[in-house]
């Protein structure tokens, strides 16, 4: 496969015109004008090529759930991920009672050997059961319980070795004794769902957190005599952040300052969807809490947000057109920020040759035109 003339996004050079060539599943060579000699050729002039979506925090979309745990909930999301961008992607559990987390993790690490047709599913983003009472958000509070070594490794094992993504409150019980324990072990703690502030979240990061769950949304806020645990987060430079930019969770003017504080090289763009992603409003479920959607925002009975109804497609439109931040800014936070956090930028994250051909083509309205993952087409706009 060949994908010619597309306006190639390269990270710190922006936009080059260039010629993509595809061999399997990797990206073989990059010019500016690559001979065919029978590969298939994809016309990308006047579109954008970018490297394809990551979704590192994600519940789920168009119907379906990750704690669903089922195959087809899955396959069914990874399809539609694609449709928005998204060529690889972490499915995030919600805090439940134990077996049914147990039963999303079976199914992940069973779905992941399987393999889907849209999106790639790089393994599991455990948020909850490990998270704060007072700042639960929409997680039920009966299921919420302190970690331990042994019922994370029984989780690690359950998911097949496919944890990526943990959320643990810093001041849990036993917390220290955790990271030391899972050090060098491919997980990334990320902390978030907590009460601690901000002289207590510098010094969870020292222990070895170096990620936030959705940045400000259940979390002690800024103020400017207690900075909180969103202001430890902002003075760190080497935590990434996660951001929903949805223009709901977070003011359109408090994003703007945390790209300017941050760099976009500390800013994960997520979605934290739920199933009712790419559906009208109405009345849905988030694990197993009834949520319930009005002008596309997701709230509990009580009014407190659950997840969202974004897709990343749309957060890169609203950086873009509405937030002011810059196209090449924004696709680096959707794409090499979070295959740098959970350690795939390897292989993703960016136009490289020998990276995976994880692609998107985008139009100049940033619409999606087509999909690719590893190297396969799996979705063209109509």
């Amino acid at each position: 496969m060949i994908i010619k003339g597309g306006s190639v996004c390269s990270f710190g050079n922006g936009f080059e015109k260039k010629d993509i060539m595809v061999e399997g599943s990797t990206i073989k060579k990059i010019d500016g004008e690559i001979d065919v000699h029978g590969e298939e050729v994809i016309d990308a002039s006047n579109y954008y090529v970018l490297p394809g979506f990551i979704d590192i925090h994600t519940h789920g979309g168009n119907g379906n759930d990750t704690m669903d745990a089922t195959y087809e909930a899955l396959d069914n999301m990874s399809k539609f991920y694609a449709s928005k961008g998204v060529t690889a992607c972490l499915p995030t559990t919600m805090t439940a009672p134990i077996k049914d987390i147990v039963k999303a993790l079976e199914n992940i690490r069973d779905t992941v050997k399987r393999g889907t047709s849209g999106a790639t599913i790089l393994g599991v983003n455990l948020e909850g059961p490990f998270i704060s009472k007072k700042y639960k958000g929409s997680h039920p509070e009966e299921y919420i319980v302190n970690p331990s070594i042994e019922l994370i490794e029984g989780f690690i094992e359950k998911s097949g070795d496919n944890i990526r993504v943990m959320t643990i409150a810093p001041e849990l019980d036993g917390v220290d004794e955790i990271i030391e324990h899972f050090k060098g072990r491919n997980i990334v703690f990320s902390a978030g769902h907590t009460a601690v502030n901000y002289k207590e979240g510098m010094k969870a990061f020292e222990k070895g957190f170096n990620h936030v769950t959705h940045l400000f949304n259940a979390m002690m806020g800024i103020h400017h005599r207690e900075p909180g645990f969103t202001g430890a987060a902002l003075d760190n430079d080497q935590v990434t952040v996660e951001l929903i930019c949805d223009g709901i969770h977070i003011n359109p003017a408090v994003i703007r300052m945390v790209v300017k504080c941050k760099t976009c090289g500390r800013v994960a763009l997520i979605t934290d969807s739920t199933m009712a992603a790419g559906l009208e409003d109405g009345e849905y479920t988030l694990g197993f809490e009834k949520i319930f959607v009005k002008n596309g925002e997701a709230r509990l009975e009580n009014g407190v947000l659950a997840g969202s109804t974004l897709t990343l497609i749309d957060a890169v439109k609203n950086m873009v057109n509405k937030f002011g931040i810059s196209l090449e800014e924004t696709i680096q936070m959707a794409t090499l920020v979070p295959a740098k956090a959970i350690h795939v930028d390897d292989r993703k994250g960016s136009i490289d040759v020998g990276k995976d051909a994880d692609l998107v083509i985008l139009d100049k309205d940033l619409n999606v035109v087509k999909t690719i993952v590893m190297g396969r087409v799996v979705f063209s706009a109509k």
